[in-house]
């Protein structure tokens, strides 16, 4: 009986009693921008949504984020000026009674804006924008292959744009656009910040227990030296003190130290310091310091260490993120978690969020000419 009731239980269940739900609607697009991403520039949009058979007749509904709309399924718009704009596909079926959308930013740069350039990254991605007087408008330039990206830096002589990857233990050089991308150093050991010394033409960057530096015209990628070893509380931010030709670096898990470029005087002049970012400005070193969980606050010194002062506090993450813009004499630092750079005086004051996308965590803050 047992064994009956058992069989019968164990038959019963086919997919009838578990039935496999129907296939849903899936709102997608992609598109193409000419003219360079400048106004007026036209956009063609590919509607490329998943749409079952069950749906029935279909409707498509564009909202182009500029106070315009459209109903074709691949519709082609034309924006005059620049900007930001979300544009907004809904996708609407008669049979299946479903209502989707989806959205996606469409940059539109302003070809007559001017500004200093602005570099950052999210980890996979290094975005450029403008400090000027307008909103920043932040472009993905075309730099591909990047694991887990946490610094830029500069060649304000060269021209050319240096990032890091840590996850693949590479660094990058391109052109200021982000194209002619080479490997300019492979094989590294979990490179984060980058500084460039101007006088003997070396790029120095942090491994996990050193750094190490080679020379701006190498064109050998595993051709270096290590400058500074031994560090086993892992150096992550660095910079470059030129006037009186020292480095100095910030460990993740504690201490502020510092060494003449000429392999002497290494000292550590802050101690107890857990912090991701490190610059020098003037007569000031400039740093973050992790207080406990979401209370990162960023910090200035004297070059010895002395004189420490709070600039501001409630940072929620490590600063991977910390440059100084000499034009508007500014300090920008990125917040991770809620997608904002932001910048004050060097002393603190007038704290102002300066870009703010939820959907990336700013890292490698770097400035061009």
């Amino acid at each position: 009986m047992l064994l009956g009731l058992l069989m019968g239980y164990m038959t019963g269940c086919d997919k009838e009693d578990f039935p496999v739900p129907p296939a849903s609607t899936v709102p997608k697009f992609t598109f193409t921008i000419n003219n360079d991403g400048f106004a007026p520039a036209e956009v063609r949009f590919t509607n490329v949504s998943i749409i079952p058979e069950r749906a029935g007749n279909v409707t498509y509904t564009w909202n182009f984020g500029d106070g315009t709309s459209a109903t074709e399924t691949n519709p082609v718009h034309v924006y005059t000026t620049p900007g930001v704009f979300d544009v907004t596909l809904v996708v609407v079926t008669e049979k299946s009674q479903e209502i989707k959308q989806v959205s996606q930013s469409v940059i539109i740069k302003d070809p007559a804006a001017t500004g200093i350039p602005a570099y950052f990254t999210d980890g996979s991605i290094v975005f450029r924008s403008l400090v000027n007087n307008a909103a920043p408008v932040a472009e993905a330039l075309p730099i591909t292959g990047l694991q887990n990206s946490y610094g830029t830096t500069f060649d304000t002589v060269n021209n050319l744009l240096y990032v890091s990857d840590y996850d693949g233990g590479v660094i990058i050089r391109c052109q200021a656009d982000g194209t002619g991308q080479v490997v300019f150093q492979s094989g590294v050991d979990g490179p984060n910040a980058l500084s460039i010394d101007y006088v003997d033409g070396k790029l120095y960057w942090d491994t996990s227990n050193g750094v190490q530096r080679t020379s701006l015209s190498t064109t050998d990628p595993a051709q270096r030296e290590d400058f500074v070893t031994g560090q086993s509380n892992d150096p992550d931010g660095i910079c470059i003190d030129p006037v009186h030709r020292t480095l100095y670096w910030v460990n993740y898990n504690g201490g502020v130290w510092k060494k003449n470029l000429d392999g002497t005087g290494e000292s550590e002049i802050i101690s107890g310091v857990e912090g991701g970012s490190l610059i020098v400005v003037g007569n000031r070193i400039f740093f973050d310091q992790y207080i406990g969980p979401g209370d990162i606050h960023l910090k200035s010194a004297d070059l010895d260490g002395g004189n420490v002062a709070v600039l501001t506090t409630g940072i929620t993450r490590v600063v991977y993120a910390l440059a100084y813009e000499k034009n508007s004499q500014k300090i920008y630092w990125g917040d991770r978690n809620n997608g904002t750079i932001q910048r004050a005086n060097l002393d603190g004051s007038d704290v102002e969020t300066w870009y703010t996308d939820e959907a990336i965590g700013p890292r490698g803050i770097s400035f061009g000419k």
